[in-house]
């Protein structure tokens, strides 16, 4: 079994012509995304758990061979790779975090990526100071000192996640009411598949999406900008005063030193009657009450925090508690808890797929989340670390695609909206989730 997600190109009204993810076959419109209704069966012996291809109508985009595959090797405990971010990395032939080569503490190779290339981001309104520096640490390339990388590898990972949310909120890209909004800002919008959404749902508004790397596609909505800018640079936002209907932050744990401050930028530069929009996992107790007395991947949650608050961006899910907003000037401000399944036990077959979908993300994104705290902050050899993330992945795949193991196993997600006094009454929607 093959589940084949695919770039396709779409035409706005016959005007516009972009790059958007699509899975093969017949589709159908989910909140700015053209997703395929497929049934999946579990994985036996040994077969792809996962596939992602690319292509397009009339066009190549990319060669295939460096997207990313899972396969499950039922009798050996094995989960499979060939993530590759245009050969930066050595492939990994049998495990998905094989043997590096090296160790001892990080090594930094610096370069820059000029912005006069040809894929620079279609944005007439985006402003570049300098170009962008990258670092690649033991094989991930990641940009100033943000923990997670942002390599190929880890573009592919985020946009199937994209997916997962749509499901989770049920193909709304948004859970507060928007009211003929003309711009709205997301801050670290990584591959732009939210803004771009975005674009598409109000065409008459102006998005903007923000990030420290420049991975954006150049083929977008006329109505959707991105913008290499970094939301803690001294100084604040350059953008007036008054001036969002709406700012969203999405998986965003770990980003920020202050999560106070963004609030209070975000406040500064909403609209009256304007809403913020906070979705991040929360806490991880649940899903280690299905690994029993095994307290390896208990340890690696903890070593992970641990690091993390040493960086001074503590990757917690304190930010999501609605007393942060209510305190700095916010109203109807609320929370609610979300859960995505993990794994293939759901019954239904969009939930199961899902499931199976989101647990890719997971086992592809141990080592993006850990490698580059775990050596920098607490001086781990990368072998170490990767030796860590494999028997977290080989662990985890052995309960969540048990049904009977993994029955309810999910992860929990929040949502926290609040709004900026002032402007017409608008109502937060009452439910967003699945």
């Amino acid at each position: 079994m093959t589940i084949s997600l695919s770039p396709k190109r779409l035409q706005d009204e016959g005007s516009r012509d972009r790059i958007r993810w699509a899975k093969h076959g017949s589709f159908q419109k989910l909140g700015g995304l053209m997703v395929q209704e497929q049934e999946i069966e579990m994985p036996t012996g040994k077969q792809d758990l996962a596939e992602l291809s690319c292509s397009s109508e009339g066009s190549s985009i990319r060669d295939t061979s460096d997207l990313p595959t899972l396969e499950v090797d039922d009798e050996m405990g094995n989960v499979q790779s060939n993530m590759s971010d245009g050969g930066d990395r050595e492939e990994r032939e049998e495990r998905v975090y094989g043997d590096f080569e090296g160790g001892g503490a990080a090594a930094r190779t610096v370069y820059h990526q000029p912005l006069g290339d040809q894929d620079t981001v279609n944005s007439t309104q985006s402003l570049y100071d300098s170009d962008i520096t990258y670092f690649m640490i033991h094989g991930r390339r990641y940009c100033k000192d943000y923990y997670m990388p942002n390599d190929q590898e880890e573009q592919d990972r985020t946009e199937i996640l994209h997916t997962v949310y749509l499901y989770l909120f049920d193909q709304q890209l948004t859970t507060v009411r928007l009211q003929n909004p003309t711009k709205i800002l997301d801050v670290g919008t990584g591959t732009g598949e939210w803004a771009m959404a975005m674009g598409d749902e109000y065409p008459d508004a102006e998005i903007i999406g923000t990030d420290i790397a420049k991975i954006q596609p150049s083929a977008v909505p006329l109505n959707v900008f991105f913008e290499i800018d970094d939301a803690e640079e001294e100084g604040g936002w350059t953008w007036p005063e008054d001036e969002f209907d709406l700012i969203h932050f999405r998986t965003m744990t770990g980003a920020f030193r202050s999560w106070e401050e963004m609030y209070k930028l975000s406040f500064k530069h909403l609209k009256p009657g304007g809403w913020i929009e906070v979705i991040d996992f929360d806490d991880h107790g649940q899903l280690l009450s299905y690994f029993g007395p095994d307290n390896t991947i208990a340890e690696w949650f903890r070593a992970i925090a641990e690091a993390t608050r040493l960086s001074g961006r503590p990757r917690t899910s304190s930010h999501l508690e609605p007393e942060v907003l209510e305190r700095l000037g916010y109203v109807d401000v609320k929370q609610t808890t979300h859960m995505i399944p993990f794994g293939n036990w759901p019954t239904d077959p969009e939930a199961q797929s899902i499931g199976k979908h989101f647990l890719i993300t997971q086992l592809c994104g141990v080592e993006a989340i850990c490698l580059r705290p775990l050596t920098e902050g607490l001086g781990w050899d990368p072998k170490k670390v990767r030796k860590i993330c494999q028997t977290i992945v080989d662990k985890t795949r052995v309960v969540a695609l048990d049904p009977t193991k993994a029955s309810g196993m999910g992860f929990h997600v929040k949502c926290l909206t609040g709004r900026k006094p002032g402007g017409p009454p608008i109502e937060a929607m009452e439910n967003g989730s699945a």
